[in-house]
């Protein structure tokens, strides 16, 4: 996801680095990685000449990236509101509003969520432009609220969320706004096209504590140093031998159309880790990313992407915890058991907290997916009390998977009917407790923990049949003893997805399972289901009407979600086993774009009927009309969020991340010794605000003033790292932090 830079950099600072060398200022007042106005020589403090910074062309210098930036191209006739008219935005009736984008309307399925629209302005009419967004209310009828004004550069217009579904319209005043980007609730919509960066093959481009997006790279060197990221989007997206130098566990590569099987096979001799031989999986990581993408970042143990404060908003003592180990009790540094209060977890990983020094209790997943998350804040059942933490990286699959170890389907994901499944290069296997004897001892847990690539467990397989599966088994059919043998699960720190009934007892069986889990402190993340249509009477309806079959299929999705209100994950379906091959292929037909159509459905299988109908392949394995279906069904990402702390059956509450990006290019950069590099990151969080800001820095701040838009001093005092904004009118102010000018939008 594209982050745009919110100011032009106002100052640049020497940086001591050698001859040759160009570092970024942001000068050229956009994150444009081809703008040479952008850069500066640590010789001359002089940017380069026009033209040696371009697409295609190799570039003579080494480069220092200490912001993030795109490479993109110029566009020579800007993009506007009319331009895009009727592509992105509609043509309005009210001639002082002539433009509408419709972030939400009714039906949606946008359940009254935030909408916020990024857009990075680079030109506004003479007058100005105004903007306002209006919805509607819990009756039906329309809110007009007052307008507000646009500023160049990036311009975030939210709503915050609401208990009740709307529709939620953005009215412009002109036509003659242009932009180079616009996103809606993290989703891009526009950006200008990426480019590829070349580098002669002496020359080294350094990157530092920023993201660069690149269409592909090309020669030379590229060191991924801290808190580093480069993404590509090109499906040959290293060229020319390029050297990728992981030098800091914090940091990835993300090849967006690259498939994992085709990294291990084309890419891997590209790869460096300092003192140690690339080697996958022991040192080096190919997650998924969704569908046709890899994420490669170094696997070391000694990793910590997770800071934990005692105070909130990241106040008072802290600790550093490392990745995939089991935080418990006295083993939290620094005294921090029963004592953390906020945390920063960094993007690419899952962390999963508890009360209990076990990992029961009173608990929740927190999943940085493609941001930064931070919490200045836990509920309050977590606030101090939490007794265990685990970090794991995180794997980003899309929706489809199978049902069993199948191959050739174009899946992330699949899982087997026991714990014994092991995940590959292509696919995620997630395993399946089963029943009792895949969870009642420690040797259970130690498995799923052991397991790589993994980040849920499946509950059981339909315990609420006495007489089948694993219901008939050690009494668990019965709640009581099934949920005693599914709390030991939460000591995998693992995301748990509950025991997948048979179709009624979703609303029986499962729903006292809930609710005993709820007064007992047992989380359950995920509701997983299996749905056949039995209630239709099959057995005498082999040729029913596909399309009234799913609309049972619906109506039984949606009564699960309103009972529960957590995601779904459908683990085994199909039109059912008496039905023919045609009816299910027009069933699969229908069901598979609305499946990925439903924000609340995380992942589904389908399961081949017993039967001999419905399979994926034939007697001589080749793949079936169902199954190239199947195979084809372009797939979403199972959770598209950028970060997420959404509800489980113990919470309700989700949890926003009040963090927004902000750049700081004093961060010197020495490529003599580029392991060892002081970090001078500033954060101001929140932004946008409304009374409060904390600044984070790991380096005293020395000097501090605080501005209008104009150049007006504000008397504004740092009282315990935090500065009281209640008082000032909604606009855009500067602060100056240590020489670094920062944009703060007061709402």
């Amino acid at each position: 996801m594209k982050k745009i830079l919110t100011f032009s950099c106002l100052f640049i600072f020497s940086f001591q680095v050698k001859s040759q060398s160009l570092t970024w200022s942001g000068g050229g007042g956009d994150d444009n990685f081809f703008n040479e106005l952008n850069w500066y020589d640590t010789t001359t403090d002089q940017s380069p000449e026009i033209g040696s910074i371009d697409p295609f062309e190799a570039i003579n210098f080494d480069l220092n990236l200490t912001c993030n930036a795109v490479a993109s191209t110029f566009v020579s006739q800007e993009v506007n509101i009319s331009s895009q008219t009727p592509e992105i935005f509609n043509t309005g009736t009210n001639e002082i509003w002539p433009f509408v984008f419709f972030a939400s309307s009714l039906g949606d399925g946008n359940n009254g969520s935030q909408q916020s629209l990024k857009i990075n302005i680079t030109n506004l009419p003479p007058q100005g432009a105004n903007y306002r967004i209006i919805r509607t209310v819990a009756n039906g009828n329309w809110y007009f609220p007052n307008s507000s004004a646009l500023n160049l550069g990036l311009n975030i217009l939210s709503v915050p969320s609401v208990d009740y579904d709307r529709s939620v319209k953005i009215q412009f005043s002109s036509g003659d706004i242009s932009f180079d980007y616009i996103s809606l609730n993290g989703e891009l919509i526009y950006s200008t096209p990426l480019e590829q960066i070349v580098l002669q093959s002496d020359k080294k481009l350094n990157i530092f504590n920023s993201t660069l997006e690149a269409l592909s790279v090309s020669g030379g060197e590229i060191n991924l140093l801290e808190n580093s990221y480069l993404e590509l989007t090109d499906d040959e997206p290293l060229n020319d031998n390029v050297q990728i130098n992981f030098n800091n566990n914090i940091c990835w590569l993300k090849l967006e159309n690259v498939k994992p099987e085709i990294v291990f096979q084309n890419y891997l001799t590209q790869f460096n880790i300092p003192d140690l031989i690339v080697e996958y999986p022991d040192n080096i990581r190919l997650d998924n990313f969704y569908e046709n993408g890899t994420l490669i970042r170094s696997n070391i143990q000694v990793s910590a992407p997770l800071l934990v404060y005692d105070q909130i908003n990241f106040n008072g003592q802290s600790a550093n915890l490392n990745l995939n180990l089991i935080y418990s009790g006295g083993s939290i540094p620094n005294d921090l058991n029963n004592g953390i209060r906020s945390f920063i977890l960094k993007k690419g990983y899952m962390l999963t907290v508890s009360d209990y020094e076990n990992g029961t209790g009173k608990s929740k997943v927190f999943i940085a997916s493609k941001d930064d998350l931070y919490v200045g804040s836990l509920p309050d059942d977590l606030d101090s009390t939490i007794s265990f933490l685990r970090i794991i990286p995180w794997n980003w699959v899309s929706k489809k998977g199978t049902a069993g170890d199948i191959l050739g389907i174009n899946n992330t994901w699949f899982y087997r009917w026991n714990n014994q499944g092991v995940s590959d290069l292509k696919r995620e296997c997630t395993p399946m407790s089963w029943g009792y004897g895949g969870a009642n001892d420690d040797s259970d847990i130690e498995l799923y923990i052991s397991k790589y690539k993994n980040t849920h467990v499946l509950g059981f397989n339909e315990p609420d049949d006495c007489n089948g599966q694993s219901g008939q088994y050690n009494n668990m059919c019965d709640v009581d003893t099934a949920l005693g043998i599914y709390e030991n699960l939460m000591k995998t720190g693992l995301r748990l997805v509950s025991p997948a009934c048979r179709q009624n007892s979703v609303f029986n069986w499962l729903d006292s399972f809930n609710s005993l889990a709820v007064q007992n402190n047992i989380r359950i993340d995920v509701i997983a289901v299996h749905w056949y249509d039995w209630n239709s009477n099959p057995q005498n309806s082999p040729n029913a009407d596909p399309l009234n079959i799913f609309n049972r299929f619906k109506n039984y999705l949606d009564q699960v979600y309103d009972n529960y209100g957590l995601p779904i994950w459908i683990t085994e379906f199909n039109a059912n086993k008496f039905r023919t091959t045609d009816v299910n292929h027009q069933f699969m037909d229908l069901a598979l774009p609305y499946l990925e159509s439903l924000d609340y459905v995380e992942r589904y299988s389908w399961f081949e009927p017993v039967s001999g109908v419905a399979d994926f392949y034939n007697n001589d394995m080749e793949l079936t009309d169902i199954g190239i279906l199947y195979n084809t069904q372009i797939s979403s990402p199972s959770i598209p969020e950028k970060f997420y702390a959404g509800p489980d059956n113990l919470s309700s509450n989700s949890i926003d991340n009040d963090y927004e990006y902000l750049c700081d290019t004093e961060n010197t950069l020495s490529i003599l010794d580029y392991l060892n590099i002081p970090s001078g990151n500033i954060i101001i969080i929140p932004n946008p605000a409304s009374d409060f800001i904390k600044i984070i820095s790991n380096r005293p701040i020395i000097k501090f003033g605080f501005y209008d838009m104009f150049g007006n001093i504000i008397n504004k005092k740092i009282n315990d790292d935090s500065i009281n904004i209640s008082d000032l009118p909604i606009g855009m102010y500067l602060i100056n932090l240590n020489d670094q000018y920062f944009k703060l939008l007061k709402k």
